[in-house]
């Protein structure tokens, strides 16, 4: 939630009461009692002061212009936008009613009008900040969040002290992931105004993404002291909370927040999650419900909120046993979202679980038989040592790849990445239930068994390392570990990737080549059609046919992304390059970890 920097808030203030207009009275002598109404936030006497004002001067502008902030703050926006148009028929260079109009466009979601609006104030008045800001709300809206940062950066050479031009980079930095940088914007504008609420929301939502809960709940705690009537913070409040497992705390805050805003539908699946994880499976429907029967509002509730609402739904339907249902909802959640990784994820669970349901024999122990033959696949060694990786986490099913470096008897170490395994966008614990299976090519109606893994070692989320090694016993005998190579890779270097892209099938492989070898960092760039479901994958040298690198992003061609993301505002997460780690770096950790020596 953003406040507007245009017209302060509505507060509980006492009016003034404004004298009748006397005849003959000054244009000067008008505005100054418009600005005493509007000062008292009394917003329809200030109308009647400017209408009234235009009667005696029907060709000045700046009375049109004073009329469409009395009419925007009364929520009149067809009428603001004619009076903002005729100030600028009289006036065609009055930049601040291009700008005042930008804002009542935005509104209303004319979204391209505003832009264009706002740069004509810019061509007029180029020095001024709060016209950067609006720009760059627009865009940060439009997910052009780079073009947004780079307009609040300017608003901050023009005005180092803009309030809101920190706090909405913090916004826009936010949703770039770049968290460090927006926790730094968020404390600027709390510097600068100790007594912005919204800012200490908008610190408290990064630092949850820093997994910093009882900072998170500090500043959500004093956004609510500076504003009781703040829903977004109650809202945060609930899921710092109940990511401490404090849940009946975090019910209280859920319902205050819907309470104070009965169309959050965020506020609803919160409720869900927290019912949910206290087993009380009908209420938490009952919440996901009447997140699903808000009507979809590209801010209150975008689609991406009725993604999470079925998918959840989904969930909570399949511990009832009522998988058929479940799956239902995974359907409409992938409607709605295709890119939606987890909801992917959960529907091949629930699919393959109902299969076993109906045929509870179908699951083979030795699926050896299975294997293609190598003169049809050469790669079948290779791919026996390449594993699917399912862990359980709060969205449900988390997938990825990972792949054997060491065997002891019937025991394999296994490395993957930390978010492979973890709630990467939640409380970033560690899954308790992870399992693996081993490539084979079973026919229909036939399925892989799956081994349990225990977690032998995992990076913090501060880490610079995203790593995990996984444990399995009782394993077939040909599983054998992937040979690593001794140096550092070259430029050029022509690779595979083996993993399970979301966007195709398990045990894909995709050629690329090494494009990017820094000595000084610590990943690989990979020229490769990637996807979600690559990461924790080896980068296999193609002549050698050793690993070189492990997996950990794809990009878009704009950002990287972690294969886990699962945040719905990013384009789909398909690019024709990532990063790996180097497999140098990689063995060093396994070593100071114990497991090579």
């Amino acid at each position: 939630m953003r406040k507007r920097w245009l017209f302060p808030l509505l507060l509980s203030l006492s009016l003034v009461t404004i004298p009748l207009l006397a005849v003959g009275q000054t244009i000067d002598e008008l505005f100054q009692q418009g600005k005493v109404a509007i000062e008292s936030r009394n917003y329809s006497q200030a109308e009647s002061i400017y209408r009234q004002a235009i009667q005696l001067y029907p060709n000045n502008a700046v009375t049109y212009y004073k009329l469409g902030n009395a009419l925007y703050n009364q929520k009149k926006l067809e009428e603001a936008v004619e009076n903002y148009r005729r100030a600028i028929q009289l006036d065609p260079n009055y930049a601040a009613a291009y700008h005042d109009l930008g804002i009542v466009l935005y509104s209303q979601k004319k979204l391209d009008e505003a832009i264009a609006n706002y740069h004509r104030a810019i061509q007029l008045d180029p020095n001024s900040a709060i016209t950067y800001v609006s720009l760059g709300n627009v865009l940060d809206d439009q997910k052009k969040s780079e073009e947004a940062i780079a307009n609040y950066r300017r608003a901050i050479q023009l005005d180092p002290n803009s309030v809101y031009a920190y706090f909405n980079m913090g916004v826009a930095l936010s949703r770039e992931n770049n968290i460090e940088e927006a926790i730094a914007s968020y404390r600027r504008a709390i510097q600068l105004d100790p007594n912005y609420a919204v800012a200490y929301n908008g610190l408290g939502n990064a630092l949850i993404q820093q997994g910093k809960l009882d900072e998170a709940l500090i500043n959500y705690r004093r956004a609510i002291q500076l504003d009781p009537n703040l829903g977004a913070a109650y809202n945060g409040l609930g899921v710092a909370l109940r990511q401490q497992g404090k849940l009946d705390e975090a019910l209280i805050n859920y319902r205050r927040a819907i309470q104070l805003d009965p169309n959050n539908a965020n506020a609803y699946i919160g409720l869900g999650n927290a019912l949910s994880d206290q087993k009380k499976l009908d209420e938490a429907i009952a919440s996901y419900r009447q997140a699903l029967r808000l009507p979809e509002d590209t801010t209150t509730t975008p689609a991406s909120v009725h993604t999470s609402a079925h998918n959840n739904l989904g969930l909570v339907l399949q511990q009832q046993g009522k998988i058929e249902e479940a799956i239902a909802e995974f359907k409409q959640s992938i409607t709605l979202d295709p890119n939606f990784v987890y909801a992917q994820n959960n529907l091949k669970e629930a699919e393959r679980l109902l299969a076993l349901r109906r045929n509870p024999q179908s699951i083979i122990v030795d699926d050896r038989q299975w294997l293609p033959s190598r003169e049809k696949n050469p790669l079948v060694d290779i791919y026996r040592s390449v594993v699917w990786i399912s862990a359980d986490i709060p969205a449900g099913r988390n997938t990825g790849a990972g792949w054997v470096v060491k065997r002891e008897g019937n025991k394999v170490w296994i490395i993957t990445n930390r978010h492979v395994v973890s709630d990467a966008e939640g409380t970033r614990q560690p899954s308790e239930n992870i399992e693996i299976e081993f490539y084979s090519e079973p026919p229909n109606g036939q399925f892989r068994r799956r081994y349990k893994a225990q977690l032998s070692k995992i990076t913090n989320p501060d880490d610079s390392l995203d790593l995990a090694v996984l444990e399995v016993t009782g394993i077939p005998d040909d599983i054998k570990p992937l040979q690593m190579y001794s140096g550092i890779v070259s430029n050029t270097t022509l690779v595979r990737v083996i993993g399970h892209p979301n966007n195709g099938r398990y045990w894909s492989q995709v050629r690329g080549e090494i494009s990017n070898v820094n000595p000084n960092e610590t990943t690989l760039q990979i020229d490769a059609n990637l996807a979600q479901g690559n990461s924790g994958g080896p980068v296999i040298d193609l002549e050698n046919r050793v690993v070189v690198g492990v997996m950990v992003q794809i990009t878009d061609g704009n950002q990287a992304l972690d294969a886990a993301d699962t945040n719905r505002d990013q384009p789909p997460t398909t690019g024709g390059f990532g990063f790996a780690y180097r497999i140098d770096v990689v063995m060093e950790k396994l070593r100071n970890w114990g497991i090579l020596k």
